[in-house]
């Protein structure tokens, strides 16, 4: 499959990478999850096939994208997929998100409205109450002190893999714990209190919405999954087999579990 990596001036001067996976004549922007990057999207993008063109962006401390100068928050993550769309040539584009990825999906379709064919939000939550947010802030304090992130490494990886995170031979399991501890704890406490935020892009008008969790997901339970559909109006709710970061461990599922949503947009034929 055709891959390329560029980068591109984002909000407020800030460099954005980002890859392109396949040439197909159908787009969908994809967004990762927290500590990861765009190129855990390979494998789903061979999974959809020829007829697909993926732009995976690294958000701003992860991957190829340096942090920046302004801390990052969903808001300003979205200014900059919307900059890869107007260097790219895009007036609009289908969207697929995972955990983080998915937030960032929501506050992409809440800022550019008109720019969001439709989304697929993946293992991940809508508007926060006053009890998640406080636990995720909790989090976010955590990992800030020194050795914070080495502290929740393992239970972490758990939240992530399930059983599959004390596989050492696992290199996926290896590349996450690698990428979550080299992100620094600071970033991974700056996108914790960015994610409480994510209800703030609400729309009464959301474009075709795809909810999908994983079901044996140790991080968004089920119910959590089951209220952020219930929350879409519109919004169709699926489960695939896998874990917190389905999309990366079971990529064919995945696709074969997204395609009949896909199939049944009309935004191919403008």
């Amino acid at each position: 499959m055709a891959k390329t990596l560029q980068k591109v001036a984002g909000a407020e001067g800030a460099t954005v990478a980002y890859r392109q996976y396949g040439q197909g004549p159908r787009l969908i922007t994809v967004l990762h999850s927290l500590a990861l990057d765009g190129s855990w999207y390979e494998p789903l993008a061979e999974a959809l096939g020829e007829e697909y063109r993926l732009l995976a962006p690294d958000f701003r401390g992860h991957g190829e994208t340096a942090r920046g100068e302004t801390a990052p928050t969903l808001g300003l993550v979205a200014r900059d997929i919307a900059a890869m769309w107007d260097a790219e040539n895009v007036e609009s584009s289908v969207t697929l998100g995972i955990s983080l990825g998915g937030m960032v999906a929501q506050a992409l379709t809440g800022s550019f409205p008109e720019r969001v064919d439709a989304q697929i939000l993946m293992a991940t939550r809508g508007a926060y109450d006053e009890a998640a947010a406080r636990g995720t802030l909790a989090r976010a304090a955590e990992v800030r002190v020194p050795n914070g992130l080495e502290d929740v490494e393992d239970v972490t990886m758990h939240r992530w893999f399930g059983e599959n995170s004390t596989d050492a031979s696992n290199p996926m399991v290896q590349q996450a714990r690698a990428q979550f501890l080299g992100a620094g704890g600071n970033t991974i406490a700056e996108y914790f209190e960015a994610m409480t935020l994510v209800g703030d892009f609400q729309l009464d008008s959301p474009p075709p919405t795809l909810v999908v969790g994983g079901d044996d997901d140790r991080s968004i339970p089920r119910p959590v999954v089951e209220q952020l559909a219930a929350s879409i109006a519109g919004a169709e709710l699926l489960f695939a087999k896998g874990g917190h970061l389905v999309a990366f461990e079971n990529p064919q599922e995945v696709a074969v579990t997204v395609r009949p949503f896909l199939d049944s947009l009309d935004c191919w034929t403008r």
